[in-house]
């Protein structure tokens, strides 16, 4: 039985790609450590009651923290949720600490011109390692918030259901691909193709966010793809899947947004063969249910 997440989340996960849980680590805490990562962008001159030294559209610091701070924002909440989607015992960092970063603090991406959905930088992650239907070394995408992101904000944006289609893609290279192959692989989906710009708009008489995050798109397969933008408050992470592309938007709020980029590793490779239906995660489930189709 599920220990956090309902049994609503669970699905919305397993079809969409994605789900938000709400206060995984308290606020203070968050904002505890959201201070702690200031400090550090306060070392390469961005000060931080002084908005005339925010030049910078963004500050990447490319560090992990396991300091007190981020210590108090490792909960038996989070911990429990992660393995309602990975299974009980499975979480690598269970019994370790989590390694918080890598920071790119968003401060005013793309504010000098209006906001949009971006061609650029569409992904799935996992650039340090060989990416296999079962791959252990992702698990989840976790997106871990230490400021409030509202719309426009800087929340990172989704494609929902494209999950579905990176998980067909690796079924049919049991060899193993580098991350490059599995998104040059992927983008050949039409929509995907039109999302990161490689073939002309279907539809020029919608504008970019009309098209895809206002409208749904239901392909030949019966996935119902859209771009939608995460936001939330200090404490809330996005628990997403492996395979689910994703890419950086613009930040639009004049304050910086704080997140850090990680992951939910696994002990032990995904099994897709098991016996019985009822032992598969959700997360194994959604890999079942896509390539099956």
């Amino acid at each position: 039985m599920p220990k956090v997440l309902s049994s609503a989340q669970i699905e919305q996960f397993m079809e969409k790609g994605w789900v938000k849980l709400e206060q995984a680590y308290t606020e203070k805490h968050a904002l505890a450590a959201q201070d702690y990562v200031w400090k550090q962008v306060e070392q390469r001159g961005v000060i931080r009651e002084d908005a005339q030294t925010w030049t910078q559209p963004m500050v990447r610091i490319n560090e992990n923290y396991n300091t007190a701070e981020f210590r108090a924002c490792k909960t038996e909440r989070l911990i429990n949720a992660i393995e309602d989607l990975i299974g009980e015992g499975s979480y690598i960092r269970r019994a370790e600490p989590i390694h918080w970063g890598w920071w790119p603090v968003n401060f005013s991406h793309g504010a000098d011109r209006e906001w949009d959905v971006p061609t650029e930088k569409w992904h799935v992650d996992g650039i340090h390692y060989p990416q296999f239907i079962d791959s252990k070394e992702q698990g989840l995408l976790m997106l871990c918030m230490f400021s409030e992101t509202k719309p426009g904000g800087g929340g990172t944006l989704l494609a929902e259901y494209s999950h579905n289609i990176v998980a067909n893609v690796l079924a049919e290279h049991p060899e193993g691909l580098s991350v490059k192959e599995v998104i040059e692989l992927s983008t050949q989906h039409p929509w995907l193709a039109e999302l990161v710009g490689n073939v002309p708009a279907s539809d020029p008489q919608l504008s970019r966010i009309e098209h895809f995050m206002n409208k749904v798109t239901v392909d030949n397969k019966g996935n119902r793809l859209r771009v939608v933008e995460t936001t939330g408050g200090p404490g809330d992470v996005i628990l997403g899947h492996p395979f689910v592309f994703h890419a950086a938007s613009q930040n639009h709020s004049g304050k910086p947004r704080f997140m850090c980029n990680n992951q939910a590793a696994l002990f032990d490779k995904l099994n897709l063969q098991r016996k019985q239906d009822k032992d598969y995660t959700p997360l194994e489930r959604s890999i079942k249910h896509a390539i099956s189709e």
